[in-house]
């Protein structure tokens, strides 16, 4: 039952913009109640007669202190259950202090994708309906897979198929480049929707997903290793979403029906028609020969003959 105090907190260090872009991905319908907390967490931030639905909680670092008091905030009140927990953290969380606290919260979040795969959580938190639009609802488009890793593309294709998209893996080549030769461009009647395995080791990657985003319509970018700078690097130029590998299908999913319904049929590019070059017509036959010279004599010239008529 949702408290006078809202129904979700939100607790970090709210001088930190990325934190910020954190809550900010929560429901604006549910209230969500901001807690700045910047060092130590407090011993009991809410009444236990009147806890929250939620806690999001974000911190850099994970402490034995910081696990004794979650571990309070989990003891179940009098006649209430405790808040849920859903921990982001920072890429400075030691493997040992996650430790600490994984079997205190209900969920582990990275903070780079945090604030792309956050809402599919809380709506599944509080039972919610996904709201999937059916299928030829809004813009008409369909999946394009790219990256080098061949076993992975076949692994996103068929997630998405059985999602019910039109996907089909293309070359990685394809993304940001001129077309290579026998991979024939997007049918001119559908919008594209890129899911790229980002090859972050080669520097030119930005520029790259800036072309496709332009020339097709949203990109998801995949990451093997997510951080603040690559995703926001990624994001200024043109990925609507960064998701981490190894990667939930039910996020994917959540993110591609987002990205399409936050996309309006006139802002998703539509892919350039480029038509094959057609057959030239032969040219004229007396081109191209070259001319007699007006002073050549055939040879069975008379000129230097006296005429015989008489």
């Amino acid at each position: 039952m949702d408290t006078v105090e809202g129904a979700i907190w939100f607790m970090g260090d709210l001088s930190d913009p990325w934190v910020v872009s954190i809550a900010d991905a929560l429901p604006a319908v549910r209230g969500a109640v901001r807690v700045d907390c910047a060092g130590d967490l407090p011993d009991r931030p809410f009444d236990p007669s009147h806890p929250p639905r939620l806690i999001v909680l974000h911190r850099h670092r994970l402490t034995a202190g910081d696990a004794e008091r979650l571990r309070r905030w989990r003891e179940p009140g009098a006649s209430v259950a405790p808040p849920a927990l859903f921990l982001c953290v920072s890429p400075y969380v030691r493997y040992e202090e996650l430790e600490l606290c994984s079997g205190l919260v209900n969920l582990v979040l990275s903070e780079a994708s945090a604030p792309d795969v956050l809402p599919r959580h809380v709506a599944r938190l509080f039972e919610e309906p996904a709201g999937r639009p059916p299928r030829g609802a809004g813009p008409l488009f369909r999946i394009e897979v790219a990256g080098t890793n061949d076993e992975l593309c076949r692994a996103l294709v068929e997630a998405c198929a059985r999602a019910g998209y039109r996907v089909e893996q293309v070359d990685d080549r394809n993304v940001g480049e001129t077309l290579a030769p026998g991979n024939p461009p997007a049918s001119p009647a559908e919008r594209v929707l890129t899911i790229w395995d980002v090859p972050v080791l080669e520097p030119g990657w930005p520029d790259r997903l800036e072309r496709r985003s332009l020339a097709t319509g949203p990109v998801i970018a995949l990451f093997g290793f997510a951080d603040r700078t690559t995703v926001a690097r990624a994001k200024a130029k043109g990925a609507v979403a960064c998701l981490e590998l190894p990667y939930n299908v039910d996020d994917l999913i959540d993110v591609i029906d987002r990205a399409a319904r936050s996309m309006p049929q006139g802002s998703w590019p539509m892919p350039a028609k480029l038509e094959p070059p057609h057959v030239l017509p032969p040219r004229p036959r007396g081109r191209g020969k070259g001319r007699q010279s007006p002073a050549s004599v055939p040879p069975w010239s008379n000129r230097d003959r006296s005429s015989t008529i008489e």
